[in-house]
């Protein structure tokens, strides 16, 4: 038979989950104390800090220019009826038919019926008691009224 004095070098069956659970754990270790290194180094910021001064609104309040990107999406630069605002509606029962108030690009305000052309593609769909649905080649757009401050002296109660 065999001697079994002597016995290979290795985890035995019966050692191999504790030999796997100090193996996770030093590694569970390792991973936590590079974090802490990571998040308690002190590191020098890759360019300066500039304060933003308060005296200077114009470089808060400047629009953008969005005219590159509605040209990607399909707006053609200075066409006609860009700008539309709605103005006053009077509406006609239910059935979307009314006159509406419109200004169109900064003009006088216009009296306009459902279905009426507004601009080259741009159509006045239907009219409604608040919002009205402009038809932008066949994109509608619903505009609203904007909204009346309240009048000084008059508290809401709710």
């Amino acid at each position: 038979m065999r001697d079994r004095s002597w016995q290979r070098p290795g985890i035995s069956g019966a050692n191999l989950p504790r030999a796997c659970t100090v193996v996770l754990v030093l590694a569970l270790a390792a991973t936590i104390t590079g974090w802490a290194l990571d998040f308690t180094a002190r590191r020098a910021p890759s360019e300066p800090v500039r304060p933003v001064t308060v005296g200077n609104p114009a470089a808060r309040t400047q629009a953008a220019d969005i005219a590159p990107i509605a040209f990607l999406f399909g707006a053609l630069p200075g066409a006609d009826g860009s700008d539309i605002k709605l103005v006053g509606v009077i509406a006609r029962g239910k059935q979307g038919q009314g006159i509406a108030l419109l200004a169109v690009d900064g003009r006088p305000a216009l009296a306009l019926r459902a279905g009426t052309e507004i601009a080259p593609g741009v159509t006045l769909a239907d009219v409604r008691a608040d919002p009205v649905l402009i038809s932008r080649s066949g994109a509608l757009q619903e505009i609203r009224l904007p909204a009346k401050p309240t009048p000084e002296g008059i508290v809401k109660v709710r």
